[in-house]
């Protein structure tokens, strides 16, 4: 789900960001509405993952395989938003060193 959810924000990236610089419409989607729809995908995995492990743990399922692919999908979606905010703190940090 959660390489889906990446594909799905380059998709947007691909098709929305054309259409704004050729119209110059304001409606196309932003930046900060695609950190917020990775946000709240991550956030998603995490409790989905989460339930999944305590339906394990409580012995409601036996599909251990699931429950890890579940714990891996949370975690590497919450690594990517990550190196993303790492990367957007260093382009702003970047831009108030700049001399005017």
């Amino acid at each position: 789900m959660a390489i889906q959810s990446i594909n799905l924000i380059n998709n947007k990236v691909l098709t929305e960001a054309p259409s704004k610089a050729v119209n110059g419409a304001s409606d196309n989607i932003n930046f900060k509405d695609l950190l917020l729809d990775a946000l709240n995908n991550v956030n998603t995995l995490e409790r989905e993952s989460d339930k999944m492990t305590e339906d394990f743990i409580a012995g409601r399922t036996d599909d251990i395989h699931s429950v890890l692919i579940a714990a891996e999908k949370a975690s590497v979606s919450l690594q990517f938003i990550t190196e993303v905010r790492n990367k957007v703190m260093e382009a702003y940090q970047e831009i108030m060193r700049m001399q005017i």
